[in-house]
Formats: C-alpha cells, structure tokens, sequence
C-alpha cells in the first residue's frame, strides 16, 4: 500500500477513535470524522464506504495482530491460553479501549469475539472430553466470560496485570468447566 494512502487511512482510523472513546460510536458521523482527520469528504470516500467501514478496518488491523500474538502464544507452550488476550489488549489499549470498551460498538465486540473464537475452538476441541455439555457451549460459555472481563478490564483501565487476569479468569474458567464434565479434571490436565 502506498505510504499516503496507508497515512490516510491511519490517521482516520485514529479519527475515529478518538471520537468514540470523547462521545461513543453511535453519536459520530463521517463529517465528524473528516473534520477531526481533516481531510475532504472526497477523500474519506475514496478509502471507505462509511463508517461501519472505516470500523472494520480498524477491526481487522487489531485482530491480525491478537490472532498472531495469540497463536505464537500458544506455539511456545504457556500453559495459560488467555494470557495472549490480556497482553495484547495491555499492549494497545488505546485501541482496545475504544473498540471493545462500553464507548466502542457492538459490531467491534463481535469481530475480536470472533477471531478469539475461531482461533479458540479448534484447540478445545481437541482437549474437551466427551460426557458433557457440546463443546459449542462450553466454548460459548468461555468466549462470552473471557469478552466480558477483557472489557471490563480495560474500562476500569487495568487495575490488574494482564498476568493476574489471565490467572484469575483460568481459574474461574477452570472450576466451572470442570464441575460441567465432572471428569476428575481430564480437560483441564492438557492446558494446565
């Protein structure tokens, strides 16, 4: 991509956040954004559709980056699967503060939850015993409450280390699943 039409696009992304993080996704309008970026009107257009698609851009920038912080986390072996979730969201906070936090938009929830979820499910599905509630629902189950406390997490700007978050949700996690397959912890014995 050319480096003007990457800084362009940057820096209405940029834009954006600041004005959901200042009033809130819904309340925002293009022409918000182009007199925050200032740029023309013409401009916004040649790059995005509207709004909902400079969103998404800035969705799929952050989950590139969490799907491969995520999957190098899980290559080198840490026993904690969450932890890559809580760094990242340490790491680009700005980011995530706006996108997933209570002033950030439904459609940016449901696009990390996603990409969590994909990368997610196909490990669990390896290490679910069979006996229980369908794998879908306990990765559901999982998904939601791990979202939530991310969000709650940055919208309480980080009271915890993202180590400490990662050990509490595991913990959380790991006595509700286990008392669900009532297995003596085979599940839990593979990830620990």
């Amino acid at each position: 991509m050319d480096r003007r039409v990457r800084r362009t696009r940057d820096l209405l992304r940029r834009a954006l956040l600041d004005l959901i993080l200042e009033k809130g996704y819904d309340r925002i309008t293009v022409q918000d954004v182009i007199d925050r970026a200032d740029v023309g009107r013409s401009t916004f257009y040649a790059h995005f559709t509207d709004k909902d698609d400079l969103l998404l851009s800035g969705l799929e920038e952050m989950s590139v980056t969490l799907e491969e912080q995520m999957r190098r986390h899980l290559e080198g072996g840490d026993p904690n699967p969450v932890l890559a979730a809580f760094r990242h969201a340490d790491q680009h906070r700005h980011l995530w503060k706006a996108l997933a936090g209570k002033r950030g938009a439904e459609v940016m929830r449901d696009g990390v939850r996603r990409r969590i979820y994909d990368i997610g499910l196909r490990r669990l599905h390896s290490v679910l015993p069979e006996g229980g509630p369908p794998h879908e629902v306990t990765f559901e189950f999982l998904m939601s409450s791990l979202v939530g406390l991310l969000t709650w997490w940055i919208d309480e700007d980080r009271p915890y280390t993202p180590e400490q978050m990662a050990d509490m949700y595991m913990r959380l996690a790991i006595s509700s699943v286990h008392g669900a397959y009532d297995v003596s912890g085979q599940f839990w014995k593979s990830v620990q």
